[in-house]
């Protein structure tokens, strides 16, 4: 064997066992999942599919993750940047807000007619989980005592619902709140707080990635968010503007070696939303990317260190406060399975009842839920998958590893009903599609895709098709 060989197989043999080990072991999970649920065959067909395109993505990605744990330097851009850059990015996705608030209320004007009032278009943004939120930001959680303790206030009802929000963490309430009190109107404060947010994630989005990449693929990156179906989400009095903020601003801040800022705003982040845990994988990767293995750094490399733990310490604010609350921390975790019938699962499982709940759907003629709810989710499903398992090798390793987690704990939920919305939320969704949008011929097939995705969408949303 020629010794150039040799040193390749050599360089490359971490790499194949831990892929090796990762397909294994999924599999065996898949073929677990088969004996325990016994599912159809187009479950399996449809669980087959998700775990080939995971497995695909994975095998490229290992490499580049290997690679990326050895300590180094990376290369910046060298292209200048366009004067006034953030602000023509603040400036678009303004004009998208304000696309889409137009085209909700003219929507409901065709749906409503004559008959909707300007109240009327503005009260509609209460909908999804966004009273939820406003609920909290003002009168705060209602502690389980509120109601007698016993398996009866698990009855539906509005006191039981307000009881059971404590699913929802108050990152973004608590921001709404002070906005409340001065406007005196909770959903003219939500609408504030996400309309503010969202331009500014658009612009730590460019500026994450300018840390590495061109003037023209951060443009690129920013408007394929803005194309992205279920941009309406990040208008509505919710958390994902804030969540995007956050995150976005945890990472650029941490890159930057800006650590106490990373730490905070990661914090905050996962104060917000739980999925804000994740970011400790592409923050691990990254602090141990920045510094060597022996640096006489050392004290920049404990607050590295301690940037990235104030993340989980965030999260932990939010068990104080359910056992404030509830007298136990983990008592959310109850609410979401005894409310809502949600633990974790294989996110497999998810390709293969949503399949069927398609199918389903259909052949009854619950066509507004077959194409508001489950389609929709599915196309996300293998859609950022089939993404992932294309350019798993152009994006940086850290944010690549954010995305596996979040992907297997956010669509793993057992009852996935908000697949778009949580995926719409992961910024590595808008750097895979700049990715494969090099081309002048890609830019145009990716706006003829998503365009008309996005409208009918919206449109479903107004329609009130079960989209979540």
């Amino acid at each position: 064997m020629k010794p150039e060989i040799r040193d390749r197989i050599r360089q490359g043999l971490p790499a194949w066992i831990v892929s090796g080990i990762g397909i294994l072991v999924l599999l065996a999970a898949y073929a677990l999942w088969i004996v325990r649920e016994r599912p159809n065959a187009a479950g399996i067909a449809a669980a087959a599919c998700s775990v080939v395109l995971f497995i695909l993505g994975c095998l490229r990605f290992v490499p580049e993750w290997i690679g990326f744990l050895k300590p180094g330097a990376d290369m910046l851009p060298t292209d200048r940047e366009p004067k006034h850059a953030l602000l023509g990015v603040a400036l678009l996705a303004v004009a998208v807000e304000m696309l889409l608030l137009c085209a909700v209320t003219l929507a409901l004007y065709v749906r409503d007619g004559e008959g909707l009032t300007l109240r009327g278009a503005a009260e509609f943004w209460r909908c999804l989980d966004s009273n939820h939120y406003l609920d909290i930001a003002r009168e705060w959680y209602v502690p389980k005592s509120f109601l007698e303790t016993t398996e009866e206030w698990f009855q539906t009802g509005d006191d039981v619902g307000r009881v059971v929000q404590l699913v929802f963490l108050p990152g973004y309430p608590l921001i709404v709140c002070p906005f409340y009190r001065i406007l005196g109107n909770d959903l003219a404060a939500g609408l504030l707080v996400s309309f503010a947010a969202f331009p500014a994630a658009c612009c730590m989005l460019y500026r994450l990635l300018r840390l590495d990449c061109t003037h023209s693929f951060a443009i690129r990156a920013v408007v394929m968010l803005l194309l992205l179906p279920g941009g309406f989400f990040f208008i509505a009095p919710m958390s994902e503007s804030l969540y995007l903020l956050l995150a976005l601003s945890t990472l650029y801040s941490f890159r930057r070696k800006r650590f106490l800022l990373a730490g905070l705003c990661g914090a905050y982040c996962a104060f917000t939303r739980t999925m804000g845990l994740l970011l400790v994988a592409p923050l691990v990767l990254e602090w141990i990317h920045m510094f060597p293995a022996k640096n006489g750094g050392r004290k920049k490399w404990a607050c590295g260190l301690l940037s990235v733990l104030l993340v989980p310490a965030g999260f932990g604010v939010y068990l104080w406060i359910n056992r404030t609350v509830s007298g136990n921390a983990l008592q959310f975790l109850t609410y979401q399975h005894r409310w809502w019938s949600q633990h974790l699962g294989w996110f497999f499982n998810t390709a293969s009842y949503q399949t069927n709940y398609l199918i389903d759907t259909l052949l009854s003629g619950s066509r507004e839920t077959a194409l508001g709810l489950w389609l929709p989710n599915l196309v996300w499903h293998f859609g950022t998958l089939a993404l992932f398992a294309l350019t798993a090798k152009k994006l940086r390793p850290s944010y690549a590893a954010w995305f596996i987690g979040y992907f297997v704990i956010a669509i793993g939920a057992t009852w996935l009903l908000s697949g778009p919305r949580y995926l719409l939320s992961m910024p590595v969704v808008a750097m895979m599609l700049a990715a494969c949008t090099e081309k002048r011929w890609q830019k145009i097939l990716a706006a003829c895709v998503l365009a008309p995705l996005s409208v009918m969408y919206l449109l479903a949303f107004v329609w009130r098709w079960q989209v979540w």
